[in-house]
């Protein structure tokens, strides 16, 4: 009989079936696996049928040898013959110690405790709807978060800031060195003037030691001062007329009159005109107005025996008007007016107006 392998029929049927049975030897089962994500090693594996072996599964269900059947055109007891062919060689090839490798299936070997085992080739899936889809490892993306944000940052600007500081302490010597040498050459060679009457008086800015000034008193000879001591001017001056002489010797002379004045003093007999009457008093605490001229004079002799300076103003919107007073400011109008109305008259009221 034709020794033929049949694993290539055992992968066909995976595609489409979820157990494959091999009669006398056991079945193989996949087992849908959803995606997985591996993070330590950063690697995506999609959805799968993870195939695993059950040496229980040893009952014909005759689909593995209807499929051998189809594909090779031969009987079902043909088909089963070659069947079992195959696991007679494998079990004897186990028992030897050798591995059965099954094409895109897996591999059969025996443990130390003579029990069979499977191992499953990772390369090969069997889930239709993952075709084409392979494993795939991809990097993180490197988020910084916001300390290592803020550090970098710092530590992005902080040479800067030195670069700065050190370009400032650079600097600074050299400019303080040229404010001294402009400080020292404006006081060796500056100088400021006071002028006091007739004198000129110098102040040098200057750091080293000057001698101080000495002053000597201004000599007079006696014949000069005899010379002052025997003058009388030459003018003669009326009686009561002295002459003085300032104490320097200058020409310049002070005459004191100690003369009796015969003149007759006229008194002036004009009348001084009492500044308030000069001011226009224009603000008025009024009283009244009166259609009637006799009624707005009684209130005026009335107010006035009250010790008010009550006067008749005129005529106010045809009516003669009486006020208790009348005033330049308007501060002393308020203040009487505040007096009155919470006194004797509630309903007196200010006037703004020159009569």
């Amino acid at each position: 009989m034709e020794r033929i392998q049949i694993d290539v029929y055992i992968s066909d049927l995976l595609y489409s079936y979820d157990c494959v049975i091999v009669p006398e030897l056991g079945g193989f089962v996949a087992n849908y696996a959803p995606a997985q994500i591996q993070a330590v090693q950063h690697k995506f594996n999609p959805p799968s049928k993870k195939v695993s072996f059950n040496k229980n599964l040893k009952n014909n269900d005759g689909l593995l040898t209807n499929h051998i059947a189809e594909r090779r055109s031969i009987s079902y007891e043909e088909a089963g013959s070659l069947i079992r062919s195959f696991v007679n060689r494998s079990i004897a090839g186990l028992k030897q110690g050798d591995k059965i490798h099954i094409e895109k299936v897996g591999t059969l070997y025996l443990d130390p405790e003579q029990n069979i085992q499977f191992k499953a080739e990772e390369s090969n899936d069997y889930l239709l709807d993952s075709f084409g889809l392979t494993a795939f490892r991809a990097m993180p993306i490197q988020r910084e978060g916001l300390e290592e944000k803020l550090e970098k940052e710092f530590k992005e600007k902080l040479p800067k800031l030195k670069e700065e500081t050190k370009k400032r302490k650079k600097y600074w010597p050299a400019a303080a060195a040229l404010a001294l040498l402009v400080a020292s050459t404006v006081a060796l060679n500056s100088q400021f003037n006071w002028i006091e009457k007739d004198h000129l008086q110098y102040s040098f800015l200057s750091f080293s030691d000057k001698a101080a000034p000495k002053y000597s008193a201004k000599s007079v000879s006696i014949d000069a001062i005899k010379e002052d001591i025997n003058y009388k001017p030459s003018v003669s001056f009326a009686k009561g007329i002295v002459p003085f002489v300032t104490s320097d010797g200058e020409s310049t002379a002070l005459f004191v009159d100690n003369r009796e004045s015969n003149l007759n003093t006229e008194v002036d007999n004009t009348k001084v005109v009492d500044e308030k009457k000069s001011q226009k008093l224009v603000f008025h605490v009024m009283g009244g107005c009166f259609s009637q001229y006799t009624n707005a004079t009684s209130l005026v002799e009335t107010l006035k025996q009250k010790g008010y300076n009550a006067q008749l103003l005129g005529k106010y919107k045809e009516l003669h008007a009486v006020s208790y007073s009348s005033f330049a400011s308007r501060e002393e109008a308020v203040k009487l007016l505040a007096d009155i109305r919470n006194g004797e008259n509630p309903n007196a009221w200010l006037l703004v107006k020159p009569f």
